[in-house]
């Protein structure tokens, strides 16, 4: 079995499995003069591409988590943007 196959199947199984639930991806929070809510429509523009073109059943709402929140672990998914000091 040649490594590309191995790494497809890999793939194709993780998509299956993420249309299986309904998956939220989180935008990371973060302070020291960033601007993490830059590009507003990037991340719901990203996930309804997924949802329509990958099969896939992502929330269409994207959650917010700051930095240090415990909850962050909830999230199989963080999506950063914006430019700057991240603290």
């Amino acid at each position: 079995m040649s490594k590309y196959f191995l790494i497809s199947l890999i793939s194709i199984l993780s998509l299956s499995a993420f249309s299986q639930s309904d998956l939220r991806i989180a935008l990371l929070k973060y302070s020291g003069g960033g601007d993490w809510y830059a590009n507003p429509t990037s991340l719901p523009n990203l996930i309804e591409f997924c949802n329509t073109n990958l099969g896939t059943s992502i929330n269409p709402v994207p959650a917010e988590i700051e930095v240090g929140n415990p909850n962050i672990f909830n999230y199989p998914f963080l999506h950063m943007t914006g430019h700057g000091n991240v603290i």
